[in-house]
């Protein structure tokens, strides 16, 4: 009896220890079950903190570049069209000359374009103005391109030309709106010099507001064809194009032009004058400067004058000096040069608009293929017309 009063003891207190063990166990999962939910709830909570704090901060440290950039394109826009730049004369210094150099366009009497002038592309070495000198001299880490252009736009859809006669057909937009009543003056320059004009007005031709020029000139080879176009008397744009005709035919076709000459305002008749330089090709026997605008200056719409040859330290160029011009509006100056029986052209337009047709926009090469920019558009009056002056930055 004692024996099995032990063994059943024994039983219960064996079942005691086994309890205790199960409820110290329990109690153990349970710790570990509460701090694994307590972590997920954490782990939940801090996601959802960073998640907003990312939505709060990203969009503020955008804001905070975008107004960083916005700040240094207008100190560059600043630097560029509202100050001489440095040297105050640079316009008419040669750029291996140019020391300490920082560009700005602005001149004596508003923006100067002679300095504009400076910025197209195909200029020759004496003239052109580099783009990464320009970026170092002020500095900059980002790249940058700059555009001279009007608001309105003359285009030339289709033309005729045969014995003589050349037909102009175009239009004149503001964006995408055709404009009616614009003034239209357009020249045909040949090779021989000989400028003949036509005036006529944009208007509803069959259907279209459009323009029609009729040109009857001297039957040659070669044309210079400029159009000038203006609307509300402060608006003005202008296209250059150059009709060769094959030897072996009566077609003639539009073709590139063969060089850029340089234009600068004349220092003794500043406004109303300009001085012309040009590369001589070496067998070139002569060379003519035509200055038209679309304005009548005492009854003359052109002036012309004979190029002397000149070796200077530009080389050996033709030169013109105190070529009469209007002193408002705008004006595009053709250069005729004949080498033997060979004839080539050149234009530069005073302002050269800096855009794909006139020059092409001051930039960095990659500035084509850019998507993501910021940019700054102010309205400038440059000789009484009203020219859009644009910087993108990136």
């Amino acid at each position: 009896m004692q024996k099995i009063k032990e063994n059943k003891e024994l039983k219960e207190k064996n079942k005691k220890k086994g309890l205790k063990a199960f409820l110290k166990g329990s109690k153990a999962q349970i710790r570990g079950v509460d701090f694994s939910l307590a972590l997920l709830i954490f782990v939940i909570a801090f996601s959802q903190v960073i998640i907003v704090l990312s939505n709060l901060l990203i969009p503020s440290l955008v804001q905070m570049e975008t107004y960083s950039q916005e700040q240094e394109l207008n100190k560059l826009y600043s630097n560029i069209f509202s100050s001489k730049g440095n040297p105050a004369n640079w316009g008419t210094i040669a750029t291996e000359s140019l020391t300490d150099f920082r560009l700005g366009l602005m001149g004596v009497n508003g923006l100067d374009f002679t300095k504009i002038n400076r910025l197209t592309s195909d200029l020759s070495s004496y003239w052109t103005i580099n783009y990464l000198n320009v970026k170092v001299a002020y500095g900059m880490i980002r790249d940058f391109a700059v555009s001279i252009y009007s608001p309105i736009s003359i285009s030339i859809n289709d033309y005729t030309a045969a014995f003589g006669e050349i037909n102009l057909y175009g239009e004149v937009n503001e964006y995408q709106t055709l404009i009616e009543g614009a003034e239209i003056w357009a020249f045909a320059i040949d090779n021989n010099n000989n400028v003949v004009s036509n005036y006529t007005t944009t208007k509803d031709i069959s259907g279209s507001i459009s323009f029609r020029a009729t040109l009857i000139a001297p039957e040659t080879d070669y044309y210079t064809i400029v159009i000038f176009a203006q609307v509300g008397g402060i608006y003005q744009d202008y296209i250059v194009k150059r009709l060769v005709r094959e030897s072996s035919g009566l077609e003639y076709y539009f073709v590139d032009f063969d060089f850029r000459p340089f234009v600068k305002e004349n220092t003794n008749s500043p406004g109303s004058a300009v001085d012309v330089t040009v590369e001589r090709s070496v067998l070139s026997d002569e060379a003519h400067a035509i200055v038209v605008f679309p304005f009548s200056d005492l009854g003359v719409d052109h002036h012309k004058q004979n190029l002397t040859q000149e070796t200077t330290a530009e080389g050996e160029i033709y030169l013109g000096t105190g070529i009469s011009i209007t002193t408002n509006g705008l004006a595009v100056v053709v250069v005729n040069e004949r080498a033997e029986s060979t004839y080539s052209a050149g234009y530069i337009g005073v302002p050269m608009f800096q855009n794909s047709i006139h020059g092409g926009i001051f930039a960095h090469s990659s500035f084509q293929d850019q998507q993501t920019y910021i940019s700054k558009t102010k309205m400038f009056t440059i000789r009484n017309v009203l020219l859009k002056c644009q910087i993108w930055y990136w």
